[in-house]
């Protein structure tokens, strides 16, 4: 005897659920929410790794309570969200991690507001 795939009476009808569309993932972080809000791990996380030494992963890991990996992993989450962290090599061995002041981007990388083909300006100037 074969099972039928049907509905039990009174049951609701299966949801469509629509993913969310995928650039909007892609897109690069808001300056704005870029730093974690004030008290949290993550917070004391960029203090630690500010310090001119910066911070290895003890530092951390004592700091927050966290294990190891997951200390890393929140190293990558900052990554992900435009820090740059850096990971220094210490003379009496392992590894210390910082972040590193970020550098001022160049002239011909930089965007142009405005006076490109099609725009107000070059109209108005037509």
């Amino acid at each position: 005897m074969s099972k039928s795939k049907t509905r039990k009476a009174g049951a609701a009808p299966a949801m469509k659920v629509e993913a969310a569309p995928r650039a909007a993932a892609m897109e690069l972080p808001n300056p704005d929410q870029q730093h974690p809000r004030a008290g949290s791990k993550q917070a004391l996380l960029v203090d630690l790794l500010g310090r001119a030494g910066g911070a290895t992963i003890d530092d951390l890991t004592g700091a927050t309570g966290w294990l190891p990996h997951t200390a890393r992993a929140a190293l990558t989450g900052l990554r992900k969200r435009g820090f740059a962290v850096e990971r220094i090599s210490l003379d009496r061995g392992g590894s210390a991690y910082r972040i590193r002041a970020p550098e001022p981007e160049p002239a011909s990388k930089r965007k142009r507001r405005g006076g490109g083909v099609g725009s107000a300006k070059a109209a108005a100037a037509a």
